[in-house]
C-alpha cells in the first residue's frame, strides 16, 4: 500500500489511518512519561519529614506544579476522547496523596490547603486541555488537524529529547537568573528557594517545550501532506477578551483567598496564607496561558466556521 493510499483511509470523525497509528505512538509516549513522573513525585510527596526549611512556605506551589504536571500527563494517557477519565483520576489522586500523606509513621499531617492548591493545578491543567482539544473547537477539520499535529509530534522521541534539554535550559537560565537576582538584593538562599526557583523556571520551560514541539511538528506535518496553512485572522477583540480574562482569573484569585484567609495585612510568614499568596506567581502565568489559549480557540472556531477555509493545516 502506497503513502497516498494510506492516507485516503479516514475514518467517520475524518482521521487517516496513519494518524491513528501515530496517536497510538503518542499516547504509549505520554504513559511512559507518566509512569516515570509520578513514581517519584508519589515517593517524594510520602517521604517521612520531608521539608523545605525556612524562609516562607512553597507548599501551596509545590503542590500546585505538581499535581497540574500530573493531570497533564493523565490527559494526554487516557483513551482517546475519554479525558475526562484522566482528570477525574487526577483530581481523586491529589486527595489520596494527600490523605494517604497523614499516615503516622510518615511524620506528616494532612492539609486541606495543600490538596485546595492540588485541586486548582487540575482544573488549570483541565481547562487549557479542553480549550486546545475540544470545546471551542468546531468538530470537523480542526480537530482532525489538532489531534494530527499532536501526535506528529509526541510520537516522536526526538521531540521528547529536545523538550528535556529546552527544559532543563529554562531551568539553569531562568532559575540562574532569579537566585542571582536574590543574592544581589541580599535575599537568604535557602532550600525553598532553590526548589520554588526550579518549579518557576521549569513551568516557563514546559510551556516553551510544547510551544515549540508543536510548532514544529506543525511544519512537518503540513509537508508530508502537501498542504498550504490557511491564513487565519486573529480578531482584535479576542486578544482584549484573553487579557480582560486573564485580569478577571487573577482578580478572583485573589478574592478567594481573602475570602479564606482575610486581607493580606494580617498575613503570617511561614503560614497558609503566605503560602497561597507565593502560589500567586506561578497561578499568573498559568492564568495567562490559559486566556491565550482562549483567544486562540475561539480565533479556530472563527476561521473554520466559514466552510470556505478547509486547506487542513492551521492550527498549532
Amino acid at each position: 500500500m502506497t503513502a497516498g493510499s494510506k492516507l485516503s483511509l479516514v475514518g467517520e470523525d475524518g482521521t487517516s489511518e496513519s494518524d491513528i497509528a501515530l496517536a497510538c505512538r503518542a499516547r504509549r509516549a505520554w504513559r511512559i512519561a507518566l509512569i516515570a513522573y509520578l513514581v517519584p513525585m508519589s515517593i517524594a510527596t510520602h517521604w517521612p519529614r520531608l521539608g523545605f526549611g525556612a524562609g516562607g512556605t512553597i507548599d501551596k506551589f509545590v503542590h500546585f506544579l505538581g499535581f497540574g504536571v500530573l493531570a497533564w500527563l493523565m490527559l494526554h494517557a487516557a483513551p482517546r476522547q475519554r479525558a475526562w477519565i484522566g482528570f477525574l483520576i487526577a483530581l481523586m489522586w491529589v486527595y489520596l496523596d494527600e490523605r494517604t500523606q497523614a499516615i503516622e509513621i510518615l511524620g506528616r499531617t494532612f492539609s486541606f490547603y495543600d490538596m485546595l492548591a492540588g485541586w486548582i493545578g487540575v482544573i488549570c491543567a483541565g481547562a487549557i486541555f479542553a480549550l486546545r482539544h475540544e470545546s471551542f473547537l468546531v468538530r470537523s477539520e480542526a480537530q482532525c488537524d489538532a489531534r494530527s499535529i499532536e501526535a506528529t509530534a509526541f510520537s516522536r522521541a526526538s521531540t521528547w529529547s529536545r523538550g528535556g534539554l529546552i527544559t532543563s535550559a529554562a531551568i539553569v537560565v531562568l532559575g540562574g537568573a532569579m537566585l542571582t537576582r536574590a543574592r544581589i538584593a541580599g535575599d537568604e538562599i535557602l532550600l525553598s528557594t532553590v526548589v520554588y526557583t526550579i518549579g518557576f523556571a521549569g513551568l516557563f520551560g514546559i510551556i516553551l517545550t510544547s510551544a515549540v514541539s508543536l510548532r514544529l511538528a506543525r511544519f512537518q506535518w503540513q509537508r508530508e501532506r502537501n498542504l498550504v496553512a490557511a491564513r487565519v485572522t486573529i480578531p482584535p477583540w479576542s486578544w482584549l477578551l484573553a487579557i480582560a480574562l486573564c485580569v478577571g482569573l487573577f482578580s478572583a484569585y485573589h478574592a478567594a483567598i481573602e475570602a479564606l484567609f482575610g486581607p493580606a495585612s494580617s498575613v503570617v510568614t511561614g503560614s497558609d496564607h503566605d503560602g497561597f499568596l507565593i502560589l500567586a506567581q506561578g497561578f499568573a502565568v498559568v492564568a495567562a496561558l490559559l486566556s491565550m489559549c482562549a483567544a486562540d480557540a475561539l480565533s479556530v472556531w472563527f476561521a473554520y466556521r466559514n466552510r470556505s477555509i478547509r486547506s487542513r493545516g492551521i492550527l498549532r
